[in-house]
C-alpha cells in the first residue's frame, strides 16, 4: 500500500523511529502552493524507503518553464537510500544524484524536466534491475550512463534532452530494450549505427537534425519516426525487412521512398508530411498496404500525383493532402475508399476538378477544399 506523507511534515519530524519505518513517499507537486526548502540530509534516516515520488499530476507543470516548488541547497542532496526501487522526481533541481547513491534494486527511474547534467559521476554504475529510465525534458543533460551496467533496461526516454550529444555504443548490450526515444535531442550527433536488438519495438528520432543515417534495425520494430531528422535516404536495405512495422513517420528532407515499402504488410500509419523537394510521387506499391489507416502526405509541395489503385486501401480512414500545391488530379478510384472519414485537400491549388467517384465516399465526414 502506498503511504502518502507530506514531505515537509517528515523533514521537520524528530521521531527517528517513525522516519526509519517509512517505505514510500508520494507527493503531487502540482497541488503544492508554497515553496518547500529541503535539507540535503532529509532522507538520511529513511533506510527502508523503497518508493519516492514527487510528481506533477497536471502535466503542464512538467516543462522546465514551471519551476519546482521543492528547493534544495546548492550542494544538492547528500543522501538517498540505496533501498529505492522506484524513483520519480519531476523537475529535480540538482545537476546530479548523490555520489554515494547506488540503488542496485532500482527498477524504475523517471525524472522529467530535471536539472541533471549527468546521473552519476563516473561510469561505474551497476543497476542490473533497472527496466525504465525516463529523463525527458532534462535540457541540461550532457552525458548518460554507460549502458553496460543496465543490461535489463527495457525503456529509455531521453526526449527533449537538448544538450545531449552522444548515446554510447554500449546500448547494444541492452538486449531487452523495447523502446528508445531521443526526440528533440537537437545536438545529438553520436548515435549507434547498429541497433539490432531483438526486443526493440519503438525507435523515435524525431527532431534529431544531426543524425544523418538510419541505424540498422531489427525486424521487430513496430514504430519508427525519423521526421525532422537529418536522414535523407530511406532505402530498401533500411526498412525492407521491417515486416512488423505499423507506424512510419518520415518527411521534410527525405528524398524518396523505396518500392519495397509495399511489402510492409503490417503498416497502419504512414506520414510523409513535408517530404523533401525530390518527392514527386509515391510508389505504386503503397496500394498493397491493405491495412493502412492513416496516410499523411501534407505539405509535400512537389508531389504531383497519388498512385492509381489507391482505392484498394479499404481500411484507410484519413487521407491528408493539405498543401500539396502541385497535385492536379485525384485517382479515379478514390471513391472506393469505403472507410475514408477525412479527406484534406486544402491548399491543393492545382486541382481543378474532382473525380465523380468522390460522391461514393459514404463514410466521409470531413472534406476540406479551402
Amino acid at each position: 500500500m502506498l503511504v502518502l506523507i507530506f514531505f515537509f511534515y517528515l523533514s521537520s519530524s524528530n521521531d527517528g523511529q517513525r522516519v526509519e519505518r517509512v517505505e514510500a513517499l508520494s507527493l503531487d507537486m502540482s497541488q503544492v502552493s508554497r515553496i518547500i526548502e529541503l535539507s540535503p540530509k532529509v532522507f538520511e534516516e529513511m533506510d527502508n524507503l523503497r518508493l519516492l515520488r514527487f510528481y506533477c499530476l497536471d502535466d503542464s507543470h512538467i516543462p522546465t518553464k514551471n519551476p519546482t516548488r521543492l528547493h534544495l541547497p546548492q550542494q544538492g542532496l547528500e543522501y538517498l537510500p540505496n533501498t529505492l526501487r522506484l524513483l520519480r522526481w519531476d523537475l529535480y533541481p540538482s545537476p546530479s544524484l548523490p555520489s554515494n547513491f547506488f540503488p542496485e534494486n532500482m527498477v524504475y527511474l523517471k525524472m522529467p524536466g530535471s536539472s541533471l547534467t549527468q546521473l552519476w559521476e563516473g561510469d561505474n554504475v551497476h543497476l542490473v534491475n533497472l527496466k525504465v529510465c525516463d529523463l525527458w525534458g532534462s535540457k541540461e543533460l550532457i552525458k548518460i550512463m554507460d549502458f553496460s551496467g543496465v543490461p535489463n533496461l527495457e525503456e529509455l526516454d531521453l526526449g527533449e534532452c537538448s544538450s545531449l550529444v552522444e548515446i554510447p555504443s554500449s546500448i547494444q548490450l541492452c538486449r531487452k530494450l523495447t523502446k528508445i526515444s531521443v526526440s528533440g535531442c537537437v545536438n545529438l550527433c553520436g548515435f549507434p549505427s547498429d541497433l539490432r536488438l531483438t526486443s526493440l519495438e519503438e525507435v523515435d528520432l524525431y527532431e534529431c537534425p544531426r543524425i544523418r543515417e538510419l541505424p540498422k534495425l531489427p525486424s521487430t520494430v513496430k514504430t519508427l519516426s525519423i521526421y525532422s531528422s537529418g536522414i535523407k535516404q530511406v532505402t530498401a536495405a533500411c526498412i525492407g525487412h521491417l515486416t512488423r512495422l505499423q507506424r512510419l513517420w518520415v518527411g521534410e528532407i527525405v528524398e524518396s521512398l523505396p518500392c519495397e515499402i509495399g511489402f510492409l504488410n503490417c503498416l497502419q500509419e504512414l506520414w510523409i508530411r513535408g517530404g523533401g523537394p525530390k518527392v514527386i510521387s509515391i510508389p505504386d506499391t503503397i496500394c498493397n498496404l491493405t491495412g493502412l489507416v492513416w496516410l499523411d502526405c501534407s505539405s509535400c509541395k512537389n508531389l504531383e500525383s497519388l498512385p492509381n489503385g489507391i482505392g484498394r486501401l479499404k481500411r484507410l480512414k484519413t487521407l491528408d493532402m493539405g498543401g500539396c500545391s502541385k497535385i492536379r488530379s485525384l485517382p479515379s478510384d478514390i471513391g472506393e475508399l469505403t472507410s475514408l472519414k477525412l479527406l484534406d485537400l486544402s491548399g491543393c491549388s492545382s486541382i481543378t476538378s474532382l473525380p465523380e467517384s468522390i460522391c461514393d465516399l459514404e463514410s466521409l465526414k470531413y472534406l476540406s477544399l479551402e
